[in-house]
Order: structure tokens, then sequence, then C-alpha cells
């Protein structure tokens, strides 16, 4: 059953994971960090274009602020421990369970639609940036485990029409 949780309410559960203060602007960035880790691990491609869409987001935030909330070195810094080591499960569960309230659900229709085809997208663009294994048949280009992963995230982000 899917609750609808406060963005206070949100933040403070992300805070026992350590995602603290202007870190929960870039829960997205987790989702796409777990796309990157979905066929097991993360390849050269794949971090080029995490740090492509990090700095489009942190830029993103920053506009719809109207100030610096986030800088790239800080986002960078956030990013990179879950680079280095894949996200614990348990927190990938609590984002992917927060996420929609977080950044879909309490926004505009038009900026629902944005966050959530950055996501998608980013999600495409990750899983196709690198295969695991050359040659590749024609509907083996992403790992049934990115497939399976982004039809959970298309999913999760669905929120309102």
């Amino acid at each position: 059953m899917n609750t609808k949780v406060t963005f206070n309410d949100a933040v403070k559960r992300l805070a026992q994971f350590g995602i603290k203060e202007e870190q929960v602007y870039l829960v997205d960035m987790i989702l796409l960090i777990e796309m990157a880790w979905a066929d097991g691990r993360i390849q050269k491609a794949e971090v080029e274009i995490l740090f492509e869409y990090l700095k489009n987001h942190v830029q993103s935030i920053n506009r719809f602020a109207g100030c610096k909330v986030l800088s790239e070195e800080s986002a960078i810094a956030f990013i990179d421990k879950f680079l280095k080591e894949r996200p614990a499960p348990k927190m990938l569960d609590e984002v992917r369970r927060l996420i929609a309230d977080i950044r879909i659900n309490n926004k505009t229709q038009a900026e629902a639609a944005c966050n959530r085809m950055t996501v998608l997208n980013g999600c495409l663009d990750i899983a196709a940036s690198a295969v695991t294994k050359y040659p590749y048949g024609l509907t083996e280009r992403f790992t049934s485990e990115e497939k399976s992963y982004y039809h959970k995230i298309q999913k999760i982000l669905g929120g309102r029409a």
C-alpha cells in the first residue's frame, strides 16, 4: 500500500540513511546510480552520463530555488560514495518508496512530468551507454536486470496522470 508522505516526513526518513539537508534534492541521482549498478558494475560511460545529469540537475535545482542551494562539488561528493560502493538495499528501498512524494506528487503537472522524464531518460541513457558483453544479441543491449529496474522506476514515478 502506498500512502502519501509529506516532504518533511520524507526528509526525516532519508536522514536516517545519511541523506540530509540539501542532499534530499539529489535523490533523483540515486535512482540513476541504481540503474548504473543494475548490471553489477559501474562502467566509465555510465559515470560520464551520471556526471552530465548531475551537472544539469544541480543547475535545475538552483534555478528553481532562485539561489545556490547546491554546489556541483558537494553534489559530486555526495554521489561519489555510491559510485565507489553500491548503495545499501535498505536505503535504495526507502528512496524508491519516497521519490514520488519528494519529486513528483508535490509538483505542478508540468514539473512532475519533467522530473519523471528526466529520470526515465537518464535510466535509458545509462543502460544504453555500456554493455556487459560483446557481441550481444538483438535484444541484449540492456541486461534483464536493467530492463526490470527501468520498468520498476517507471511504475514508481507514475505519480499523477
